[in-house]
């Protein structure tokens, strides 16, 4: 029922806001506006796959239908002002904002993550990611996403294993188009030439009876490079759109139009031997296609469309030249054709898949007659034994509860996570991944389940499900490869850590059994992603994640919002792999010195072009920022502090850092240090004075000699007795010259000090 409810409310804005009613000029000065003209949408954009959704149901953030087909009306303009991005902005934090700055958390089993997309514009928003690895090099790595900066899209090198990025390069949409609608897909082939398929959005002209009718349509492009993915070659449409129609008059003279679009979705590409040369690659390219059917019919002078039906079906497209030229669609699945709402079906979000021996495989999601997103769902394959020329009858794969468009805990959509993920190992097995519902938990909203074939597709085993928590949290956008031994690996978004079931993060697990039973799942970011801080409204973040394996290791990369935990809007491509990669650190010149001088932080393997703070003693003390290639050099002034050693750290705005210690030989403390000092000698010697008895004085030896009668006692003159000293012995003048000395010692510590500083 909410599914139902949701399509009617699709239903209304795409008759009130999609089918755009564009005004002519005024014939004449005062006289009424004149309709006519018409911009036609296609009316399933909940059924579209990444940002060609969001483009025709007004969502985008940079792309709207209404700017694009009014250049230099008003949305344009504010448009290109930059007027209501604001939100989109990326804020810095100050250095109060320190404090906020992700905490990462290592994985045990995987690498630090890296952020490989840059922000180029005013709309930090990265998403759909997907890999690539050279045949010849398996330390060259390709990643292309939508980029919400560009038309066309982006596509970032490593060749050093994903440790680091260079990057964006740009794939353009080819030159008979508006811009680029996403789902960017990579495949390399055997001379490690690599071809991009992304979609691209277009607006054909139809003219009915003195209407102008603008109808919004898909094409899929293919742009190719022979540098690695440095610069690509003009891009050519390898699956185009359409519009067709046919004009009658009713009764009343009033003119009729039959109309029909076809327009193409969700492509992916794949590349392998051909079976007539095994010398040989083919391209291989597989799609949905749309067909749309309209009537025009007329109210009074007012033009209506009506949509009379709707045809989806899969279909592939080859070519046999590098991706210069392709040949005629072939369709692999049934066309499922759905006239109004009773039994509304479609198939969609297909792969392709070559096997070493040259079969091509291409598996799809079928939503069944019971409606999308609702009852029963199903994915089929089928396969080519001659080079995609002909397929043998689909085969069903795996039937399964429909997963829900949103996922009741989150406001971005999963419609794509029951979308077939195909992968082919090094002896034929193939394998298929998909979330749905587990059967005996419907609360449960999605799993991650794993099918497999061990005889060409043609019977598939029952589905095993990979994610081994008990917690009932969604588990969504699964993405397998196998490497050359025959390993299968896969990945997921997992909300099992997040009691709210809204923060996700990546988990990981590998079979070395094909597929049969698999180990303990693992996780492989070190900071979760909050979807809220990812996009506006956290309405999208993406279709799909990218796997790739090798034989000795696993790339990943998924849409991450880390840098929104700190700013506005933000979401970025994360990168990890199995093995460890250089962890950032810092160097100091000089690593000692007195206080209150200047040194210089140097810092190297942190996040490329992000701000970084340098703390000391737990208060920041200077801001910079990282380089393209995440090397910094700040100068820095060492505060006056106590001497001794002082914490120092450097972190960037990704969670990133590094510590050391400045080692502070004089300090505020330091005089006040000797001074208490040498005060202590001076008790202890004043101490050791007190203690020690002074002699009494010797009279000198007096001659006896005889005398006369000697004068009575009372009569004799005073004997003169020596000077008495003072009470506990000890000379006050000797005192005076020991404290001046120590006065003088400490004063020339101090001056030597300083000087040694000022020498530095």
């Amino acid at each position: 029922m909410r599914t139902r409810s949701r399509r009617a409310l699709a239903v209304l804005s795409a008759i009130l806001g999609l089918l755009m009613i564009v005004p002519s000029a005024q014939a004449e000065t005062g006289s009424p506006k004149k309709i006519t003209s018409l911009v036609l949408l296609p009316p399933q954009q909940e059924l579209l796959s990444g940002r060609a959704w969001l483009v025709f149901s007004g969502r985008d953030p940079t792309l709207h239908p209404e700017p694009v087909m009014r250049p230099g009306g008003e949305a344009e303009q504010k448009l290109r002002q930059g007027a209501g991005l604001g939100e989109f902005l990326l804020q810095a934090p100050g250095a109060a904002a320190t404090a906020l700055i992700p905490y990462r958390d290592p994985s045990a089993k995987f690498s630090r993550n890296v952020l490989v997309s840059r922000d180029k514009g005013r709309a930090p928003i990265q998403t759909e990611p997907h890999l690539a690895v050279d045949p010849k090099d398996p330390n060259h790595i390709v990643m292309a996403t939508i980029d919400y900066n560009f038309m066309g899209m982006a596509t970032y090198n490593s060749i050093d294993a994903g440790a680091t990025w260079e990057g964006p390069f740009i794939a353009k949409v080819s030159r008979e188009v508006l811009a680029g609608a996403g789902d960017p897909v990579l495949a390399f082939d055997r001379n490690a030439n690599i071809h991009l398929a992304q979609l691209s959005v277009d607006f054909l002209t139809l003219w009915l009876d003195g209407l102008q009718l603008f109808v919004g349509v898909l094409n899929v492009d293919v742009s190719h490079s022979d540098d690695s993915g440095y610069t690509w070659k003009d891009t050519v449409t390898a699956a185009q759109a359409y519009a067709t129609v046919r004009t009658s008059t009713d009764a009343t003279g009033r003119g009729r139009a039959d109309i029909e679009v076809g327009l193409v979705d969700k492509p992916w590409i794949a590349v392998g031997p051909n079976p007539a040369d095994p010398t040989k690659d083919i391209i291989y390219l597989t799609y949905t296609k749309f067909t749309d059917k309209y009537q025009l019919v007329w109210s009074d002078e007012v033009p209506f469309i009506l949509i009379s039906s709707e045809t989806t079906s899969i279909e592939v497209v080859r070519s046999l030249d590098g991706g210069l030229t392709w040949g005629e669609p072939l369709r692999v699945s049934p066309a499922v054709y759905n006239v109004g709402e009773a039994s509304r079906r479609v198939v969609q979000g297909s792969q392709p898949a070559v096997a070493p021996d040259g079969t091509l495989y291409v598996a799809w999601y079928d939503s069944t007659a019971d409606d999308i997103n609702e009852g029963r769902g199903e994915i089929w394959a089928a396969a080519s034994s001659d080079g995609g020329v002909s397929f043998q009858s689909p085969r069903l794969a795996a039937t399964f509860v429909d997963s829900p468009y949103l996922p009741r805990s989150a406001s971005f959509r999963v419609f794509g996570t029951c979308f077939p993920q195909l992968a082919v190992g090094p002896q034929g097995e193939v394998y298929i991944a998909y979330t749905a519902p587990p059967p005996d938990n419907l609360e449960d909203v999605g799993d991650v389940f794993l099918v497999r074939s061990l005889d060409k597709g043609r019977t598939w085993e029952r589905s095993v499900r990979v994610n081994d928590d008990l917690s009932g949290r969604f588990q969504f956008f699964p993405s397998v490869a196998v490497d050359p031994n025959g390993i299968v690996h896969l990945m997921w978004g997992d909300t099992r850590n997040d009691p709210s079931e809204l923060a996700y993060h990546i988990y990981y697990s590998s079979s070395k059994d094909v597929g049969k039973t698999w180990e303990l799942n693992s996780r492989v970011t070190d900071f979760p992603s909050n979807p809220n801080f990812a996009f506006p409204g956290g309405e999208f973040i993406g279709d799909y994640f990218s796997i790739k394996a090798t034989k000795d290791d696993v790339y990943m990369v998924w849409a991450d919002s880390r840098l929104g935990e700190v700013g506005g809007v933000n979401q970025k491509i994360a990168f990890a792999r199995k093995k460890l990669m250089p962890s950032p650190s810092i160097f100091l010149s000089p690593p000692s010195g007195p206080s209150g001088r200047d040194v210089i932080v140097q810092g190297n393997n942190y996040q490329p072009d992000t701000e970084i703070y340098v703390v000391l003693g737990g208060v920041v003390i200077a801001v910079g920022r990282a380089k393209a290639d995440g090397t910094f050099s700040i100068p820095l002034f060492i505060p006056i502090s106590g001497e001794g050693a002082s914490p120092m750290s450097v972190v960037d705005t990704s969670g990133n850092m590094a510590s050391t210690s400045f080692y502070t030989e004089f300090g505020f403390d330091s005089f006040q240090n000797v001074v208490t000092g040498l005060q202590a000698k001076v008790n202890d010697i004043a101490a050791l004075v007190q203690r020690t008895p002074t002699p009494a004085p010797t009279a000198p030896p007096v001659a006896v000699t005889p005398t006369p009668a000697s004068p009575t006692p009372a009569t004799a003159a005073p004997t003169q007795s020596a000077p008495a000293s003072e009470e506990g012995g000890g000379s006050p003048t000797w005192l005076m010259v020991v404290a001046l000395a120590v006065a003088a010692l400490a004063m020339l510590v101090a001056v030597l000090a300083l000087s040694r500083g000022r020498a530095r």
